[in-house]
Formats: C-alpha cells, structure tokens, sequence
C-alpha cells in the first residue's frame, strides 16, 4: 500500500471491531488482529517517510471507573478498562503507546484520537457483531416489517452513552489534520449528549417513525462500563464552536441510508 500510493499523511481508521457481544466472545481475534494492524501501519508509515499520522482510538480504552467525568485524555492508562471489551480497549492503548515510541525514537509527527461512540451510514448493521445504534435501527426496522410491538435490547438500559455521527468525525478529521500540531492524544464528541442506553433507544424509536414499540430489557446479560463520555475541552480550542449533529438527525440519516443498502446485511 505506501510503495503504490506513497501517501504523505495517514488517518488510521482499521481494526476488527464489534459490539459488546462480539467482544466478549472473540477475545483472542480482536487483540492479535488489531495489534498486527497498528503494529503494520505504524512501522511502514515511518519506513515510507509518512509526514503526519492519525491513530484512532476509543473511548473503551479509558479506564472502567475514573475519579472523575468527563474523562480527560491524560486519565487514558489510569486504570484497567472494563472486562466486556478488555482485549479490544488493550489493542488500542497499545496503538497509543505505539505512536508514542515511533514519535521519541524517531521524532515522528503522529497523534492520536478518542472518539466516542460512532454510528452512521456505512455502518456495520450486523446483528452479531454490530455497534448498538447500527443493530438498534435494523432491529426496529424489523419489528416494523414484521408489525411487532416489543423491541428486546441487552442489559438493562441504564448506562449513559455519547454518540458521534460519522460525518461530523470524517470532517473533525481532517479539521485536525491540518490544524493539530502537538502530540498528545486529543478527545472527539459532540458537546451534551450523553444519554442512557433507554434513551437512545427511545429516540431512535421516535425518529425511525415506530412510537407503539415496547421496550424490554435483559438484565441478564452485562451492561458494560457504565460511563465513559469524554471531555472536549481541548478540541474546541481547535475546532471553534462545531455543530455536531443531534442525534435524532443522525438516526434519520442513517436509517435512510440503510433504507437504500440493507440488502447488503441480509
């Protein structure tokens, strides 16, 4: 890939990724395959003379409990992350740590991001290995088809949840490509909207056009970590007053995306 394209500057946006579910049950696929892919790209970007690069992180690489909230990039490897996604949250504080050692031994200009919680057109509608907004919206289009009533949803809904649509992340991006000339690793979500998992639920619902759906939770399966919404501070310093896209909007967007291309998922 960089002997054929030669690229100056990088975002490095793959992994194996999924949803809690996905988590729990592919531990030993999640670490190796996104260690060998940060490992990859990392030391071939600086073997080609890469000029700038993004790392993405996520917001489960932050530690399950923290003192306090919204968590600041520097509390990142302030404690073990939650059980659920273990293996996937280690990969990627090692992708920070990596880009680290490449920026000190070889005086690199790589950085990394956190984002929160992401969702959108292009997503992954995969009941098995889906985020939760993405299996949200099919599910719920489903139960449409099918003219059901209850939507049946993991955990028991109480955990709190920031979402970032993906295009507002694709522009941030390449905001702080240009602008961002330190190191550290630097915060993404939008401002104020940190909602429980009932909640989200509720507005997808609304905005999906199904308001007789019922709600039923399994409180049996694990909720996850309970909070991991991130603080800002930083990169509104940069990026100015952004207006993100509330996440009614974002759902319509992506539910009418999926509208377009779900036969791709069946």
């Amino acid at each position: 890939m960089y002997e054929k394209y030669k690229p100056k500057e990088v975002i490095h946006l793959a992994a194996l990724v999924g949803g809690i579910k996905f988590n729990i049950e592919n531990p030993a696929d999640i670490i190796y395959q996104n260690i060998m892919i940060n490992t990859l790209v990392i030391n071939y970007a600086y073997k080609y003379n890469v000029k700038k690069l993004i790392g993405v992180l996520s917001n489960c690489a932050y530690p399950d409990i923290a003192k306090k909230y919204p968590l600041k990039e520097s509390e990142l490897h302030n404690g073990p992350p939650q059980l659920t996604n273990f293996a996937y949250a280690i990969s990627k504080r090692t992708l920070d740590i990596q880009v680290k050692s490449y920026n000190k031994q070889y005086g690199c200009n790589y950085f990394c991001v956190i984002p929160c919680n992401m969702y959108g057109p292009h997503d992954n509608f995969n009941l098995d290995q889906g985020h939760f907004v993405a299996s949200l919206i099919r599910k719920i289009h489903e139960i449409k088809l099918n003219k059901q009533q209850k939507l049946k949803l993991l955990g028991t809904g109480k955990p709190l949840r920031q979402y970032l649509f993906s295009e507002d992340f694709a522009k941030i991006l390449l905001k702080l490509l240009k602008n961002y000339k330190r190191k550290e690793p630097i915060n993404i979500a939008p401002k104020k909207q940190n909602y429980t998992i009932k909640k989200i639920a509720e507005i997808a619902i609304e905005n999906i056009g199904s308001k007789y759906i019922e709600i039923e939770f399994d409180n049996k399966f694990p909720d996850g970590q309970y909070r991991k919404d991130l603080s800002i501070e930083k990169l509104q310093k940069i990026i100015g007053d952004f207006k993100f896209t509330p996440l009614s909007a974002g759902i319509k967007k992506t539910y009418k995306w999926y509208l377009k291309d779900k036969n791709i998922y069946n």
